[in-house]
């Protein structure tokens, strides 16, 4: 979130409701309402497929972290002790710290200086789950009320407290429930709410679809977004947001378990129509080579 994605600014209010003249308009199918869509994306993970699991490496620089910073990786006579106090006026004078002058709440440059004293880049990962924690309505906006409710709930009113949680953070969005609630959150995120943007700009989306999957990539998504660049999609919907995490977790790598029939976006039809010829023009060109030799 380096500059908060200042390219953000640039509306997409202007879309049709898929980002492109009607990406649904292209096969009439049936629909799901809000509630059936809401079921479909917060199924649980069909057993054997579905999001890849956490890379070991990322676990042991995690564990590595840990054995460095004694604080952060109590012992387990630490771990019954009762947590330390937290105190409501300290979280209100943290906030107060990185307050914008003209508003009640952390915004642009609060945001930065924030992530400064933190030690993090605000385009890491960790800074869209605090986002997520103090349930930042929209990129660099953080209110008096999210914030100190974030702080409360970590048991945290410092920026060393805050520091200090980072493992269990990282640790908690690995939960399956954790993640698709924090997957949720990023679209709206990432809107422009002051315009009354509905729709994200395809150069928001991608970024974060890339950052909110950074800790376990999808094996499809470089290809999504390729697709994506090349078929000139100039928004992401929220329906398609949502049920993009729906279709990873159905298809994980395996294109040929999707079925058209269902209530997927045209979008994604689209997409696995698109890997599909290019699988065929593939094989066709090795077949043709070695028909040669």
């Amino acid at each position: 979130m380096g500059k908060c994605f200042s390219s953000c600014s640039s509306s997409s209010s202007g879309l049709d409701h898929n980002g492109k003249s009607s990406d649904s308009s292209k096969h009439p199918k049936a629909t799901l309402t809000t509630t059936e869509k809401t079921t479909a994306v917060s199924q649980p993970f069909p057993k054997g497929v579905g999001l890849p699991k956490p890379d070991i490496s990322q676990r042991d620089t995690l564990q590595s972290h840990a054995k460095l910073n004694p604080t952060l990786n109590p012992s387990p006579d630490l771990a019954k002790m009762p947590k330390a106090s937290f105190s409501d006026s300290k979280a209100q004078k943290l906030f107060e710290r990185y307050k914008d002058p003209s508003a009640d709440a952390i915004l642009a440059e609060g945001t930065e200086r924030f992530c400064s004293d933190l030690g993090v880049n605000p385009e890491e990962f960790i800074v869209l789950v605090l986002a997520w924690k103090f349930d930042a309505p929209t990129m660099c906006h953080f209110s008096r009320e999210g914030f100190v409710r974030g702080c409360r709930a970590m048991h945290a009113d410092s920026i060393q407290g805050i520091k200090s949680k980072f493992i269990d953070l990282q640790s908690e969005v690995l939960q399956r429930s954790a993640f698709k609630d924090l997957y949720r959150f990023t679209f709206g995120f990432g809107l422009d709410q002051d315009s009354g943007q509905r729709t994200l700009p395809i150069e928001i989306a991608m970024p974060l679809w890339k950052l909110v999957f950074s800790q376990r990539q999808p094996p499809i998504l470089d290809r999504w977004c390729s697709f994506l660049l090349a078929s000139e999609i100039r928004g992401i919907s929220r329906d398609t947001w949502q049920m993009f995490l729906n279709f990873v977790e159905t298809i994980g790598d395996n294109l040929s378990v999707y079925d058209d029939n269902e209530a997927w976006p045209s979008l994604f039809d689209d997409f696995v129509e698109s890997e599909k010829m290019k699988a065929t023009d593939s094989n066709e060109g090795t077949t043709g080579r070695e028909a040669m030799v």
